[in-house]
């Protein structure tokens, strides 16, 4: 046998898209409650800056006193809680059904 040879693309792996890069689709900037319901939402158009969108939400929310967490790297959420309430703010693909109808419209 002869020597081991490393091909370089045999360790390299694939990395995941960043969800918050501009798409040629529309997205929603979403506000979820503890059960999931949509509490608030608003469509971006394609090609909007959808970094910029959630940090603006992130900033709207200290400034009316909720402690907001950091965005993960590769995610498009975070979580920000005031006293006894906690939501998720997300960027999604789908349009939610706001309310007591859960799920998204399609």
């Amino acid at each position: 046998m002869g020597p081991l040879v490393h091909h370089l693309h045999m360790n390299t792996r694939r990395g995941r898209p960043d969800p918050l890069e501009r798409t040629r689709e529309p997205r929603w900037l979403v506000v979820r409650d503890r059960a999931s319901r949509a509490v608030e939402f608003i469509e971006l158009a394609a090609g909007a800056d959808l970094r910029a969108a959630i940090a603006a939400k992130q900033t709207e929310l200290v400034g009316k006193g909720w402690r907001v967490g950091s965005i993960p790297r590769k995610c498009s959420f975070f979580f920000a809680d005031r006293e006894n309430e906690r939501v998720c703010v997300s960027v999604e693909c789908f349009e939610p059904v706001s309310g007591a109808e859960s799920g998204y419209r399609r």
